[in-house]
This record gives structure tokens, sequence and C-alpha cells, in this order.
């Protein structure tokens, strides 16, 4: 009994995973950057920035979409400058000595093969706050990696709404 009550459970949870998926898919339902995908573009980054982390990581997401161009490309991701500070984040001694932030700017515009300006130069910024260990000041430097990190791959998920942005302008363009 236990065993036939045990698999009709099972087969209920995976027929009501399917219709919630199906119902997703039918209203339109997709992952942010997929637009990318199909686009038809083609990407490149380039840059005094071009060989920075961020830099890197954008190029590596343009890849995995299958948009990254080598050389020429119809859409150009101009990375300005990317900029990565420590800030003290208190304004008391005490506290200066307990807690920093990272803060991270990157300066970027998006031209078309002709260097014609789809988005002028924009500035985004991240910062975010973690705690020192002063007794443990490797794992501190480790932990300061990570939020940089994370900072940075916040910004590039940024910069790829700005590329989603840009194509849908630009389709909407082309059509009319």
């Amino acid at each position: 009994m236990c065993q036939i009550s045990w698999s009709i459970l099972s087969l209920v949870k995976s027929l009501a995973a399917a219709v919630i998926a199906l119902a997703l898919v039918g209203c339109g339902f997709q992952q942010r950057g997929q637009d990318l995908i199909n686009s038809g573009y083609s990407y490149v980054v380039s840059g005094e920035a071009k060989d920075s982390r961020l830099a890197r990581e954008l190029s590596a997401r343009l890849f995995q979409s299958g948009v990254l161009a080598q050389d020429a490309a119809e859409i150009t991701v101009e990375l300005i400058y990317v900029r990565r500070q420590q800030v003290d984040g208190a304004v008391t001694a005490e506290a200066m000595l307990l807690e920093q932030a990272v803060r991270i700017d990157v300066r970027f515009r998006i031209v078309d093969a002709a260097g014609a300006e789809l988005q002028p130069e924009q500035t985004l910024s991240r910062q975010r706050y973690f705690r020192l260990d002063r007794s443990n000041l490797l794992a501190t430097a480790a932990v300061k990696e990570q939020v940089a990190e994370s900072l940075e791959d916040e910004l590039v998920a940024q910069l790829l709404r700005s590329l989603n942005l840009v194509q849908q302008m630009r389709r909407v363009k082309d059509a009319g």
C-alpha cells in the first residue's frame, strides 16, 4: 500500500512540474539574456578596459550565448574604464577598523560597426560593505575578493540587459 501511494505521489509531483513549465513557456517566459542568442547580431568588447576581469567575464557570457565576434562585429561594447576601490565604510575611527566597502565603477558606451553611438557613455556603479576580521587578514582579503567578483557579475548582468535594450531598439528601428 505504501509503495503504491509513494509512486502516485511522485507521478503527481512530476505532472505538476510539467504543467507549470508548459504554462511558463506558453506565456512567453524566457530567461534574461536569451534575446542576445536570437538577435542575429554579433558583439565585441573593446576599449581601454578590455583586459579587465569584468571585460573577460562579459566576453565569456557573450561567447556562451554564441554571439561573440572575434574581430568585426555589428555592435561594440566599448569599456572606457573599470575602477575598483576600497572604501572605508564607517563614520567613527573605531567602526572604520571593523567595516569596509568595495566599490566598482564601469564607464562604457555602445556603438555600431560604423561607429555611430547606440547608447551614449554611461557609468554603472555597485558598492557592498563587508566586515573586517583583524585577527584573520587572509580570510578578510578572500572575502573582499569574493565581494568584488560578485559586484562585477552584477555589473556584467546589467551590461547584458543594456545590450538587450539596445538590440530591441535597433530591431524596431530596422523594422520601421
